[in-house]
């Protein structure tokens, strides 16, 4: 029995994403010069993150992720590095230099949801869906703990130097303080009956949170030192309608001010009821990096603006309105409003600015204001664009003006049809709103070369010489493009409903549309005169009334037959010639949505949305398999066909569904021969090439993506393999650790392939090193034999004794697998570890990392190691070896500690005496410059 062999098809180029909306944009520097910082944005683009220069609108780095889509992105203080997490619990770290990935970390068993770094350190928090929070250190590339305490996803983390701890909100309603010394909650915030969705940190002490309705809500956070001195909180002025929302408040229990007024942390609520248009949520609260503007987004496409007032600005507005009080009181109103002048009220520190009305939903912004009061607000909008504005905020009137977009790399909307020029350069995607021709440029990426304005593309194909196009609409018009002229040369009329498809004649001289107005046309190519000058236009030479709507249409490649869809959950084929009825195609439960004939006109495909794919004789229209999408983990139960197409000169095909992937199968051994993973949601359009060299998707997540066919083989058995353990792999929870009794602190790290990969390295390496010590210990003792010859893994290494090659593996642990990989070794192989780690300090190697594995390793197996005899020796000797060194490496550090703090003083001296002569000789200067006054003697 012979194997059919397989080429593999692999990810080609993705195009037609400008970003994605599953993650904030964020403001990055470059090494370009200071005038172009504001220039640069790191954006999400489903798996990938793209930087953005908007002065030249071209992509400067791309930082590559893999198959997980990216739903948080945050840049270090100094904006070398910029950490990702991904929708499966990965959080990486990429130079945004080069845009190499520095290192991982998988600490979250679902997705991350927000990232911080902190300022001016080396620790990173995580907060991702599964209520969890991680803390890792990004120097060190470890985690160092993990937070409980969250009963709903995490929204935001913000670290709060002062106390050093973590303040973190969740759609659970609550936000928790973490001390990250003890790593524990020491407070919790309450009384919020809405979920947060976000919060800002102003002036170091105010807490600005977003809920899901439109309200705001701030807190005066007060250490203890604070809170000796009695600090006077803010007084708020209500007018009649405040007052009672805030007596419906107390009523709900919303406001405790007399309860968290004697606590370490008080409350105090901002009520803005005047915002417009925000559809009861507050999505993100954006504040700029010199606190001078604040932004807040709800589902619409307003953006609103508050100028943060500076403390002159609050005293001459204060001074406006104890004037304006003034007069009041002096033109005999005697009415007390409640007016306040020993302290100013919350309001009084913001003014609310004209809002922004954008061209879109807004997804996430980002603000920089510079010296001038200039904020320019870079937007990312629902729609695939990423638009700048300008704003003076110094201005009374300030009207935002639009400076920068990018637009043209991406559609508005989602592709609904591709296809494919005879010569296989050009691809055609259309969508809502326009037509786009894109071509490979330098690098073989595709760009966009034409955009052609069209409204409700539904189909389109290319006209034989790829000079023209046809794209039918939901109008019922058929435009006719000329491609090199970049216009529109005729909109024909030619359905009264939609025009769902359209298909070339088999001669190549016509085409064929089906609408839903239950018509199929039948058009020539012909050439019209117009204005004295030649366009293609098109005639209707016949038409066929259907039963029911046209769905999908395709003539066989030898011309004989015409295959139509219907409504009715039936493909009728018919004679070309005399549109007879040949026979009728049932066994479908839903409509039939796509359907495609091969090249040797034998066997018809059909897909529809119940899950099946059904393969079709063209001889007398017998089914001959019916194929059923399998389950895939994680992924929409929602399994419909959407496309389907056979690869030219062969029986293969590829089939696009609502579950995001694509399918390559043989129609002749009806079978699976591989998935493609890639597209983060549904697949809406499918076109292969006319040479068969690559197929082009398109889906709903604005991604056009290629695969390309490779002279790589595919053995068949081997992928159903990989699949397999694929759909039984399951996330395990991290093991038990014995003495744990903080259920809020746990490890950070998680299980995952490269940790059990790491793992099977290291058992190997052991047993190579028992196996090489035995022959060495032979070899001493008998002194007679010759050594035997070096181990080949030793010569790669480049090194001469198994404990120079042990040293060698376990350094290659990456940092941020380490905890893990020891979790996860066997504990037959923890003694020969610890030897190899006493080796270790016998000899003064790597003395921390022997600490470090040691304590880890004693205290995940504590009571077997306490248990069993063998162990004592070794800890005994562990205990004595690594204590002293780590001893005198104490010592070294509290000396070089000491000397730096003596140079910090001598320095901090010098400048001070500097200071003081300087100061001595200004005064000198003018005393001299005072003149004497003269006294006349008569």
């Amino acid at each position: 029995m012979t194997t059919k062999q397989y080429l593999r098809f692999s990810p080609g180029q993705i195009f037609g994403v400008v970003a994605s909306s599953t993650a904030s944009i964020i403001p990055v520097k470059q090494n370009e010069g200071p005038t172009l910082k504001d220039n640069f944005f790191a954006v999400p683009a489903c798996e990938n993150v793209y930087i953005w220069n908007l002065r030249t609108k071209e992509k400067n780095v791309v930082l590559s992720g893999e198959n997980s889509i990216v739903t948080c992105l945050v840049a270090d203080s100094s904006q070398k590095n910029i950490a990702v997490g991904y929708a499966d619990g990965m959080v990486r770290i990429f130079s945004i230099r080069d845009g190499e990935c520095i290192v991982s970390f998988i600490g979250h068993k679902t997705a991350v949801s927000c990232l911080t770094f902190e300022d001016g350190g080396s620790n990173l928090a995580s907060g991702g869906k599964d209520s969890e929070i991680v803390v890792w250190n990004v120097i060190d590339e470890a985690g160092l703990f993990r937070l409980k305490g969250h009963k709903g996803p995490i929204s935001k983390c913000i670290f709060y130097q002062p106390r050093n701890c973590l303040i973190s909100s969740s759609k659970d309603t609550y936000i928790k303080f973490w001390d990250l010394d003890t790593q524990h909650c020491f407070h919790t915030l309450v009384g919020c009956q809405y979920e947060i969705l976000d919060m800002a940190l102003i002036k170091g002490s105010r807490l600005i949170v977003g809920l899901n309705n439109q309200r705001l809500r701030a807190w005066n956070i007060f250490s203890d030192e604070d809170a000796s001195v009695n600090t006077p909180l803010p007084k708020k002025l209500k007018t009649d309608e405040q007052e009672l929302n805030s007596d419906v408040e107390q009523d709900e229990g919303l406001i405790g001010d007399e309860d968290e007024e004697n606590s370490e942390f008080r409350c105090k609520t901002i009520e803005l009821n005047d915002l417009p248009n925000t559809e009861n949520k507050i999505c993100a609260i954006v504040v700029d990096s010199t606190e001078r503007l604040m932004g807040i987004h709800g589902s619409t496409k307003f953006l609103h603006l508050f100028k943060i007032l500076k403390e002159d600005e609050i005293k001459k507005k204060l001074r406006k309105k104890k004037t304006k009080e003034a007069k009041r009181k002096s033109a005999g109103d005697e009415d007390d409003s409640g007016y306040d002048e020993t302290s100013p009220t919350i309001e009084d520190e913001f003014r609310t600015l004209k809002p922004i009305q954008l061209t879109s939903k807004i997804d996430s912004f980002c603000i920089s204001v510079n010296e001038s009061d200039v904020a320019m607000i870079t937007a990312l909008l629902k729609n695939n664009t990423v638009v700048q504005y300008e704003l003076d905020i110094k201005l009374k009137q300030n009207i935002a003006e639009v400076k920068k977009s990018i637009s043209i790399p991406g559609h508005r909307s989602f592709v609904r049809t591709l296809n494919c020029c005879s010569n296989g350069y050009s691809v055609l995607s259309a969508s809502d709103e326009s037509v786009k021709i894109w071509r490979k440029g330098l690098n073989d990426e595709q760009k966009c070369t034409t955009t052609l304005p069209c409204e409700a593309s539904l189909c389109s194909l290319f006209v034989p010489g790829n000079k023209h196009c046809i794209v039918g609409t939901k109008n019922g018009l058929l435009n006719i493009y000329d491609v090199d002229k970049r216009e529109l040369v005729n909109s024909i009329e030619s359905h009264d409903g939609f025009v769902k498809c359209i298909c070339l004649s088999p001669d190549l001289r016509g085409v064929t549309s089906g609408g839903s107005d239950k018509e199929v046309k039948f058009w020539e190519l012909i050439t019209e005169d117009k204005y004295s000058v030649k366009q293609l236009s098109l005639a209707q030479r016949r038409t066929l009334q259907m039963p029911e709507e046209v769905l999908c249409l395709k003539y066989s490649p030898d011309g004989k037959k015409l295959a139509v869809a219907l409504l009715d959950s039936t493909v009728q084929v018919l004679f070309s010639d005399s549109l007879k009825l040949a026979f009728s195609l049932y066994g479908h439960e839903f409509p039939v949505t796509c359907l495609d004939i091969s090249y040797d006109s034998t066997l018809i495909i059909t897909g529809s949305n119940d899950r099946t794919i059904r393969i079709w004789s063209m001889e007398f229209g017998s089914c001959n398999r019916r194929l059923k999408i399998a389950s895939e983990k994680g992924l929409p139960n929602d399994k419909g066909i959407t496309c389907l197409q056979f690869l030219p000169k062969t029986h293969l095909f590829f089939s696009g569904s609502k579950d995001h992937l694509v399918r390559q199968w043989d129609a002749d051994n009806f079978q699976k021969i591989v998935t493609l993973k890639g597209h983060q949601n549904e697949i809406t359009a499918m076109a292969a090439s006319p040479d068969g060299t690559f197929i082009v998707t398109a889906s709903k997540d604005r991604s056009i993506r290629t695969w390309e066919k490779t002279l790589e083989p595919l053995v068949l058995e081997e992928e159903q393999e990989i699949e397999a353990e694929e759909r039984e792999k399951e996330i395990e929870d991290l093991p038990v650790i014995p003495g744990e009794v903080n259920k809020e602190v746990a490890l950070s790290g998680m299980k995952t392939p490269q940790t059990i990969k790491t793992v099977d390295q290291l058992i190997e390496a052991l047993e190579l090193y028992k196996a090489e010590t035995r022959e060495l210990e032979k070899y001493r003792s008998e002194k007679k034999t010759a050594p035997s010859p070096l181990h080949p893994l030793f010569m790669a290494y480049n090194v001469t004794s198994p404990v120079e090659y042990m040293r060698k593996v376990v350094l290659k642990i990456k940092s941020s697998e380490l905890e893990g990989t020891l979790m996860h070794l066997p504990f037959n192989f923890v003694l020969d570890f610890l030897n190899i780690m006493a080796e270790f300090a016998d000899r003064g190697w790597e003395t921390e990392f022997c600490e470090k594995c040691t304590t880890f390793l004693i205290r995940i197996h504590f009571g077997q190691i306490s248990a069993t005899r063998n162990f004592r020796s070794i800890i005994e000797k562990l205990q004595e070896k690594l204590f002293q060194q780590m001893y005198n490496i104490g010592e070294e550090l509290g000396f070089a500690k000491v000397v730096t703090s003596l140079h910090q003083r001598t320095i901090e001296a010098r400048e001070e005496v500097s200071m003081m002569s300087e100061l001595i000789k200004k005064r000198k200067s003018k005393k001299k410059r005072i003149e004497r006054p003269v006294v006349a003697f008569a």
